[in-house]
């Protein structure tokens, strides 16, 4: 069952659960819902799916479709501020673990443990995966603090007709030399092929995602066990030099302008022979409006991230609100959707992905093409052991401490500028490695 607007004959049956409880008889006012999500094609799909399928008595949801970067720092602004602009907004792993500590998110067990029968089968918190609920949970106490919508590793995807057409194959487990080497390989300037594509958009969560990871394979870290600084190292370089030589020498020609979306419609044009991000993204390339569908082939990272993206309440938003966005944030993040997701696009673009092992059990989802690549991919990453060495800190594509945020941005901001030949690799290694330095220092991590 979908949703009671599904159908008018369940309309007088369903007055709880996925279709969200009836308001009190004594409500005059419709309740505005306003929930900050990002612009990417999922997201978007769910903001259509909610205009068309969900209905709650005197409950309005409203949209804020904003750029990741924007998200980022208005949902931020507005938790550590107490503003009430959002009543619920997506955030992830990165924020959770310390707006737990900070009393930004609203605590959700409460609302769990309150649930209706119906949905408590419809959301089924044993189905998410266990990395994804702890991830968004208080580790004193197991208090789940945001809902998960989707959830992401990383993995290659290829054009296998380009690859063809250029006489190279894709290796079982590529490195990062292998990716150079094909990337250049397939780069057709002539012809105006692009040998591989990935986010060069300055923002932690945005160029520094894709590039983190490269740092991690290449055996590099951001601090030794005693907090000190490790950016200013071979392997740390040898990072720097990798990211900016693919780019340069096989990437798209606005490199700095491209967030994923960009690298999607690169990438779906058939004109690009490799984009590295997200698993989530795999969707969009088998949609039906993309020119590579069925052409697509999947290769897993040298080193992998975790991610997702969920739901959580403003601590300061009104009581009503509360439980009003509580009940569509049950609908959004059930197993129902999911099932609703492949009904209206069988291609699974519409489909959350990453988050329930049920989702990966459908058959109308576990033989799409991209579906086992992403549970291998989030099998073989490790948030806790994410370098070659011991370190300090936990996450795969960003450092789980406050401060990452800003000096995330700054790094990424560096990379810019030595991509584009604006900075020398000294240079922005030395900023960014006082950045890191001062970042352990003035946090008390020393």
């Amino acid at each position: 069952m979908r949703s009671k607007v599904i159908s008018s004959m369940l309309a007088a049956a369903m007055v709880m659960g996925l279709a969200g409880p009836a308001m009190p008889a004594a409500a005059e006012e419709e309740i505005t819902v306003s929930i900050a999500t990002l612009n990417n094609p999922i997201c978007s799909k769910l903001v259509e799916l909610t205009d068309k399928y969900y209905e709650a008595e005197g409950v309005k949801i409203d949209f804020a479709v904003l750029p990741e970067n924007d998200l980022r720092e208005k949902a931020t602004l507005e938790a550590s501020t107490g503003g009430t602009t959002y009543d619920a907004y997506f955030t992830g792993p990165y924020e959770a673990n310390f707006w737990i500590t900070y009393g930004w998110a609203e605590n959700l067990q409460p609302y769990i443990d309150n649930m209706t029968e119906e949905q408590k089968e419809a959301f089924d918190i044993e189905d998410i995966f266990p990395s994804i609920r702890e991830s968004l949970s208080d580790p004193e106490t197991g208090d789940l603090y945001a809902l998960p919508f989707f959830g992401e590793s990383n993995f290659f995807m290829y054009n296998k007709e380009l690859f063809e057409n250029a006489g190279v194959e894709m290796p079982e487990n590529p490195t990062w030399d292998d990716i150079y080497e094909l990337a250049v390989a397939i780069d057709d300037e002539e012809a105006g092929i692009t040998g591989m594509t990935m986010r060069g958009a300055p923002g932690w969560g945005m160029s520094g995602a894709p590039f983190v990871t490269i740092v991690n394979a290449m055996g590099g870290q951001f601090y030794d066990m005693d907090w000190n600084a490790t950016v200013d190292t071979p392997e740390q370089r040898a990072a720097w030099e990798m990211y900016k030589k693919i780019l340069r020498d096989a990437g798209q020609d606005d490199i700095i302008t491209y967030t994923y979306n960009e690298c999607i419609s690169l990438m779906t044009s058939g004109k690009c022979g490799i984009w590295y991000d997200a698993t989530s993204n795999g969707p969009n390339l088998e949609a039906e409006d993309s020119l590579i569908k069925g052409k697509v082939g999947y290769a897993p990272a040298p080193s992998g991230w975790i991610w997702n993206w969920a739901m959580n309440i403003n601590p300061n938003a009104a009581d009503e609100k509360k439980q009003a966005a509580f009940d569509f944030m049950v609908w959004a993040c059930s197993k129902d959707y999911v099932n609703l997701t492949l009904e209206e696009d069988p291609t699974g673009q519409a489909t959350p992905s990453g988050v329930r092992a049920s989702t990966y059990e459908l058959d109308a989802y576990k033989d799409l093409p991209y579906a086992q690549p992403t549970l291998d991919a989030l099998a073989n990453s490790d948030f806790n052991h994410p370098c070659k060495n011991e370190v300090p800190y936990v996450g795969c594509q960003y450092i789980a401490i406050p401060e990452f945020a800003e000096a995330g941005d700054r790094m990424t901001e560096n990379l810019a500028a030595y991509v584009t030949d604006d900075m020398t690799l000294d240079e922005a290694i030395a900023d960014t490695q006082a950045v890191f330095e001062q970042v352990a220092e003035e946090g008390g991590y020393k």
